[in-house]
């Protein structure tokens, strides 16, 4: 009777770790499988926002392309310096800007002064009707746009803008030769 009873035990615990085995082994498969889902869900999602990205830039590539064709659009200026290695200004004054438009140039800018010590801030503040070898150049990662000018004085000045259409940023680069280069950082928008 005790072997039967010890027999009949054996077998109950048996089929009990079994049944149990067999249960743990099914909470796992299934967590193994929301797992796997959540990883693709979120691989789905990350594919979805890396493709609106891309249309949202390759849509403001052709803004940037479209407002630099029409040659009507404003260069912020953000920060200047003289060139070489001259001190590095924040320009916080939202009026200072290069607006490009199809039938004019207005310059209303900081600029600074001089070839050698001392130097002297000024701000260029033309309306130019014409301007001299306007070209508008692309490029691999945006535009680059030149013109010179003589703003009414004495020296020519070389404006080259140089866009970069992913990004809106853009870099100036004004030269002369009877002063320093100076050169600005900031983003170019479309007049409205």
């Amino acid at each position: 009777m005790r072997t039967r009873f010890r027999i009949l035990l054996i077998i109950a615990v048996v089929a009990f770790s079994a049944a149990t085995a067999w249960v743990i082994a099914q909470q796992e498969d299934s967590r193994q499988q929301r797992r796997e889902q959540r990883q693709q869900m979120t691989a789905e999602r990350r594919a979805e926002r890396i493709k609106r990205r891309e249309e949202r830039t390759a849509a403001y590539i052709r803004h940037i392309d479209s407002i630099v064709l029409a040659h009507n659009f404003i260069f912020n200026p953000t920060s200047m310096q003289r060139q070489p290695a001259g001190p590095y200004h924040t320009l916080t004054n939202p009026s200072f800007e290069v607006a490009y438009r199809t039938d004019y140039i207005d310059v209303y800018i900081p600029f600074i002064k001089g070839v050698t010590p001392p130097y002297y801030p000024v701000v260029f503040n033309y309306i130019l009707p014409s301007v001299s070898n306007y070209t508008t150049v692309q490029h691999e990662g945006g535009w680059t746009v030149t013109f010179s000018s003589w703003l009414y004085g004495g020296s020519n000045y070389i404006f080259t803008l140089d866009i970069y259409s992913a990004s809106g940023s853009a870099v100036l680069t004004i030269e002369s030769l009877a002063d320093n280069t100076v050169t600005y950082s900031g983003y170019i928008s479309q007049v409205y």
